[in-house]
């Protein structure tokens, strides 16, 4: 017998989740026909159900008649980045750094092949990218992002990613033969590093936060603007990713 995939309990809730995931991924605010492709509807029904959800608040329909997520989806975000114990630690922790009150640091989480940051002090110099609760990014091309990644085994990051990686900056790197050697470095290393892979002028080094059972839950990292970047620089933010990882990873067996 052909077996057959369940159908969803409730079509119309699980399309209008697909739109949200659909804004969300894309730059640039999306029109109906957009929509419709995307999700293999018709037009009528993506209008009937952005009309919903621009009733309840949570999609934004502009002049131009295209739609984008709503401030209201923020809400969601933060209230579950609030159930994460370890985020006033992390800036309590940054404070007592100076290369991090000089520069920056963020917190992020492993989703799948990205990065999701869940707190953030940004760099006080104008950086190009400013770094928001929710905001994700490719993991293969942040400092945290490889932290977290050296913590997997080669398998598992290979179900991640394809060959060609994918490129946020022309300095990320291109191949997942490439990302692969770069993790077995991290490991060697205990540390991360990227140059440029997230704006040109940008250097970040990041390290792990684990569990007592040595399972990698987080990963921070340090921001800095490369005309900052000496060796006495880079020797100290090396050391202060390094002790802000470390000192984390006491709070991570309580971790929600």
């Amino acid at each position: 017998m052909t077996q057959t995939s369940p159908k969803p309990a409730a079509p119309a809730l699980t399309r209008g989740m697909k739109i949200l995931e659909l804004l969300a991924s894309q730059d640039t605010p999306q029109r109906l026909t957009q929509i419709s492709e995307h999700l293999g509807i018709a037009m009528s029904t993506a209008h009937s159900l952005c009309g919903a959800l621009v009733e309840t608040g949570y999609i934004e329909k502009s002049a131009q008649n295209t739609y984008q997520l709503s401030l209201k989806v923020l809400g969601l975000a933060r209230s579950k980045i609030a159930t994460y114990d370890i985020v006033p630690h992390f800036y309590d922790l940054c404070d007592q750094l100076s290369i991090i009150r000089q520069n920056g640091a963020t917190l992020s989480v492993l989703d799948g092949p990205d990065v999701c940051f869940i707190a953030a002090r940004n760099n006080p110099q104008p950086l190009g990218v400013t770094y928001r609760p929710g905001m994700t990014l490719p993991a293969c091309c942040t400092a945290s992002g490889r932290a977290m990644l050296a913590a997997c085994s080669d398998d598992d990051v290979c179900a991640l990613y394809p060959e060609d990686l994918p490129q946020v900056t022309a300095a990320n790197l291109k191949s997942r033969s490439d990302l692969l050697k770069v993790l077995q470095q991290v490991r060697e290393n205990g540390y991360s590093d990227e140059i440029a892979g997230t704006r040109p002028h940008m250097h970040s080094y990041g390290a792990a936060v684990t569990t007592s059972l040595g399972r990698t839950i987080a990963g921070v990292a340090i921001v800095m603007y490369d005309g900052d970047v000496t060796p006495e620089a880079e020797t100290e933010a090396i050391a202060a990713v390094q002790t802000l990882g470390h000192r984390l990873s006491a709070f991570a067996d309580f971790v929600i």
